[in-house]
């Protein structure tokens, strides 16, 4: 069944603990495994309450202040089309799928209303994530990211519109540049988006399992689950895992300090070479510089954390 919730009178507050209870739209490529940052143990924890959701942020203003420059440059752009921005939370209360979408519009060229999905994204970004040859130019062949591919899937689909299309409003320090992506209806993945979503609630949403932690990308998360130790000892003798890991660490350690100091010896070396001289040519057209910096003093605020280290003997379990 689906349900629309008009937001008009809806604070952020409000809107945060409505999309607990759901898949939303931007979190389902999370749960496809296609997410650029985030994991299931993070989407289980903010379900779960057992962290806030993220906390408002530049990065998260820039997106709602830049979705209606991008609506603004939608309708400059293509005149012919009707622009409309969205106001309500849809959601499907069988499947738990939801999604706050951009807006709607309605052009010359195709039937019915098609779903807009604004984004704001800097130029080095749309290089490095949208261009095909990010050494071409921004006109040149792109592709949005799985994710926003995705996420816009889901909102098509959620909202039964016809068609659907990113509309990407790139900025720099001295200009905006605006591309529109069509995203071609895909059944395969709104029953992909489905069946993840289905999964993620009956293996660990509703049973109240965590999922395993993913180390490239948690270590925040565990630092808010985890802030403080309770002086107790766990077993971890039969965890394979944890003897490699701590193997690995040691060695990865090692490796560093031995790189540390490599790094400073040459450091040293060059530095004597240059002498009083501030630029040192190389062959090749490499350049060296030492130049004079200043940095400010400041006190450093007071503050707790926790220490990871490799105890070697039983008998240091108390250091």
């Amino acid at each position: 069944m689906i349900e629309r919730i008009p937001l008009n009178n809806v604070s952020r507050d409000e809107w945060l603990r409505m999309r607990r209870n759901f898949i939303n739209a931007s979190e389902a490529a999370a749960v496809c495994g296609e997410a650029s940052y985030g994991s299931l143990a993070e989407l289980y924890c903010e379900k779960r309450g057992l962290r806030p959701p993220q906390a408002d942020s530049g990065v998260l203003k820039r997106g709602r202040w830049g979705e209606l420059a991008a609506f603004a440059a939608l309708a400059d752009e293509y005149p012919d089309w009707s622009v409309q921005r969205a106001s309500w939370h849809v959601r499907d209360t069988e499947r738990r799928i939801a999604a706050t979408p951009d807006g709607f519009a309605v052009r010359p060229d195709r039937d019915g209303p098609g779903n807009v999905q604004a984004k704001v994204v800097s130029r080095s970004i749309f290089r490095r994530r949208w261009l095909d040859d990010p050494d071409g130019g921004l006109e040149g062949e792109a592709s949005p990211p799985a994710q926003y591919v995705i996420q816009t899937t889901a909102e098509r689909m959620l909202c039964e519109c016809e068609w659907s299309v990113i509309a990407c409003l790139i900025n720099s320090e001295w200009d905006w540049s605006f591309r529109l992506f069509e995203v071609e209806h895909d059944p395969a993945l709104e029953e992909r988006i489905a069946a993840k979503a289905q999964e993620f609630f009956d293996l660990y949403l509703d049973p109240g399992i965590m999922p395993a932690f993913e180390p490239q990308r948690d270590a925040e998360l565990i630092r808010h689950l985890y802030p403080k130790d309770d002086g107790t000892e766990i077993d971890l003798t039969g965890d394979n895992r944890a003897a490699v890991a701590a193997e690995e660490l040691i060695e990865t350690s090692a490796a560093v300090k031995r790189l540390t100091a490599t790094e400073k010896a040459l450091k040293t070396e060059l530095a004597g070479k240059l002498g009083e001289h501030t630029y040192g040519r190389l062959a090749g057209g490499r350049c060296i510089s030492s130049k004079m910096r200043h940095r400010k003093s400041y006190v450093a605020k007071a503050s707790d954390f926790r220490v990871l280290r490799i105890i070697e003997k039983e008998a240091d379990n108390d250091e």
